[in-house]
């Protein structure tokens, strides 16, 4: 009798409170976790959500069939303390007003990727939320058209702190209301959009804002006017990939930013003080800002703050001319505190110029310049530099330096990386030992390096310190001798003993041909030196010959191209800009040129002679840097063999500057005697005319 009684009395109160949740077993669905307190059950198609245990806080139930959220959807999570819900990617198309009224812990929010779920629909679910401590919400990839203002207001009652809306498609973003409405916002992200239009808004305590990859051009009074500063607390702001084109004179009251992130954007250039009224910024990203960008003021990096500067990308040319505006001991003269400095993928005309820009930062960790074309390291520089770590400069064409007078009699440097340039032979000189004693990583993969005796010093050296080279010997390989390309050189360098076999025979032949050879070599240097010029093009005849190139004539052929032009590499930009841009781009006339359309590998003497055998004209680009150039006679001199048998409309001369005929050579005085001659006008008006007459003559198949 009292067992049925108090069996009566356990189903009572079941009938009243509920059977109790399962507190210890995970759905096999699902992933859970004790320590961190997350369920995950990502993707597993399930229509509903199960029983979960205990301990669990957060869940991630992304990848689900959810289409309809109310209150009973998450009847089997009573009693959980749940603080994350993740419904990302449920295709969830209504939830009911209630549907979240029950989850009383509730922090953050995450309904990404349901773009059939309206604005409207999730305010006045969001409305109803229990509880006031909820603070982010989440709502990538919706694909709304509009902005949800209504949400705003739904979400004004509570002290919501992130705000995160990435990949919609609307274009106005009125951060007035939505200042108003979310007073506490501390981190607002609206990236990846359409946005172009935005009405600005007084945000308190906001800290990072993100609004990369939209359409927005900031105006000067963004950020506040003379009252007020509408970003008193800003930390970080990503503006990259916009369409900012002036940053002069935008940044200022931003007392605490940090980070500000501006890549990607149409940049014309950095005038002076840019930064100067951002005294707390450490870290600048000014990456791929587009080819236009040219200008770079004196005190454009001016800052007694700044660390970090990321300048890469910009196919900047550190020249001070026509085209590109800096001043190579001024540049970063007023940033003594940088630490991080990447410059890649940017142009140094001379390794001279690098020498001055670097040495006033005297603080400089790290330093970047990949991807600049250079062909040898700065010399002097090391030693000016006392704190230097680290140095890359991977993917250039350095083949050689003086390690002496690179490293001096000390360098800091513990990391070197080389890897994709030139190398083919390491030596003590390229690295003096007693000056890299603090060196822990070297980077020489990707180098074509010589399987010979010659690198028996670098084999000897990797062998004893083996640990410091980078990815050894994965990425070391040989490429010469021919025999030898593609083997790994660990295993294809000779030995010590075969080395000195080979020293010992030929060491008498290399003495007695030394001081046979020696006054001989002497007196015929001067002769070569000076007829250097006509050495080449004696040698290019006999290519001719041996190769049987024909001369071009007037019988029909096959071109590949209209023209061949003669150009030196100061006038590239004229040549892009002005001749490709008006004879190709917008004529259809296609034209050769050497930086594009040379065969890479191929020898230089056989690339200007095939390509002008497919060329039906040759121009010549004569400017003062051009009858400087040697390259430039000689291609010249080629150009007269080629043309001896043709109609004088099959040479075009274009002079872009005003040369003088006597500060020409004979031979290109009398090319420019026998060709069509053209003066490229210095009005604007008469360009126009000058370009049909030149696109009319090429048209003209003779």
């Amino acid at each position: 009798m009292l067992k049925s009684s108090v069996l009566i009395i356990v189903l009572l109160l079941l009938s009243v409170y509920g059977y109790p949740a399962q507190t210890s077993c995970c759905p096999k669905a699902c992933r859970c976790e004790r320590e961190s307190g997350l369920a995950s059950c990502q993707f597993a198609m399930l229509q509903f959500v199960p029983e979960l245990p205990r301990y669990i806080t957060k869940l991630d139930f992304s990848g689900n069939r959810l289409q309809i959220i109310n209150a009973s959807t998450f009847r089997n999570l009573e009693g959980l303390k749940l603080v994350y819900i993740s419904l990302k990617q449920n295709g969830i198309t209504h939830i009911r007003a209630d549907a979240f009224s029950k989850i009383g812990f509730l922090l953050e929010l995450d309904l990404s990727s349901n773009p059939k779920l309206t604005p409207s629909i999730l305010a006045n679910a969001v409305a109803q939320i229990n509880c006031l401590d909820f603070k982010q919400i989440i709502l990538n990839r919706m694909k709304w058209n509009n902005e949800p203002t209504e949400l705003y207001i739904a979400l004004s009652r509570f002290n919501i702190q992130k705000l995160e809306m990435l990949d919609n498609n609307f274009e106005n973003l009125n951060m007035t209301l939505l200042s108003k409405h979310l007073v506490q916002l501390k981190e607002l992200r609206i990236g990846y959009g359409i946005i172009s239009i935005i009405q600005p808004g007084f945000f308190q305590k906001l800290e990072i804002l993100d609004l990369h990859y939209n359409r927005i051009q900031i105006t000067k009074d963004f950020f506040g006017n003379e009252t007020t500063c509408y970003f008193p607390k800003l930390v970080r702001l990503n503006l990259k990939s916009n369409f900012i084109a002036n940053i002069d004179k935008l940044f200022w009251c931003l007392d605490t930013l940090n980070h500000l992130r501006l890549s990607g954007n149409p940049i014309l250039g950095v005038l002076n003080n840019t930064f100067l009224k951002l005294p707390s910024l450490e870290f600048l990203f000014m990456n791929n800002l587009g080819f236009r960008f040219n200008r770079i003021d004196d005190r454009a990096f001016q800052s007694n703050s700044l660390k970090q500067l990321l300048f890469a990308g910009n196919r900047f040319v550190f020249r001070n001319g026509k085209m590109y505006h800096f001043s190579k001991t001024e540049i970063f003269r007023h940033s003594p505190k940088i630490k991080y400095l990447v410059l890649s993928g940017n142009e140094f005309p001379s390794i001279q110029v690098l020498e001055k820009m670097l040495s006033s930062l005297r603080s400089l960790t790290y330093l970047f310049i990949d991807n600049c074309k250079l062909i040898t390291l700065p010399e002097n520089l090391f030693s000016k530099l006392p704190y230097l770590s680290l140095v890359s400069f991977e993917d250039n064409k350095v083949s050689s330096w003086d390690g002496s007078r690179v490293f001096g009699s000390h360098s800091s440097v513990q990391t070197i990386r080389l890897t994709g340039n030139a190398l083919s032979t390491i030596n003590e000189t390229l690295f003096p030992r007693n000056a890299l004693k603090q060196l822990s990583i070297l980077a020489l993969g990707n180098n074509p390096f010589a399987c010979t005796c010659s690198n028996l010093w670098f084999h000897n050296w990797i062998q004893t310190e083996k640990s410091i080279f980078e990815n050894y010997p994965e990425l070391y390989h040989c490429k010469t001798p021919p025999e030898k390309d593609g083997e790994m050189l660990k295993d294809a360098i000779p030995t010590h003993f075969e080395c000195s076999n080979t020293d010992n025979e030929l060491l008498t032949a290399i003495v007695t041909s030394l001081s046979l050879s020696g006054i001989v070599f002497v007196i015929i240097f001067s002769l070569i030196f000076r007829l250097r010029w006509h050495i080449r093009y004696w040698l290019y005849l006999y290519r001719v010959k041996k190769k049987g190139f024909s001369l071009i004539s007037n019988e029909e052929t096959d071109y590949k191209f209209e023209a061949y032009v003669i150009y030196c590499d100061d006038d590239l930009q004229w040549i892009r800009k002005k001749l490709l841009k008006k004879v190709e781009n917008e004529s259809g006339i296609s034209l050769c040129i050497r930086d594009r359309d040379f065969d890479v590998g191929k020898v230089y003497v056989e690339n200007i002679i095939e390509k002008m055998n497919v060329s039906r004209r040759i121009i010549i680009v004569i400017s003062h840097d051009m009858v400087k150039s040697s390259w430039c006679l000689f291609e010249s001199r080629i150009a007269q063999e080629k043309c001896l048998n043709m109609e004088s409309e099959a040479l075009i001369s274009l002079m872009v500057e005003d040369v003088s005929e006597k500060n020409m050579s004979s031979s290109l005085r009398a090319f420019v005697n026998s060709a069509s001659f053209s003066k490229f006008p210095t009005k604007e008006y008469e360009e126009e005319q000058f370009w049909l007459n030149l696109t009319k003559v090429l048209r003209n198949k003779r």
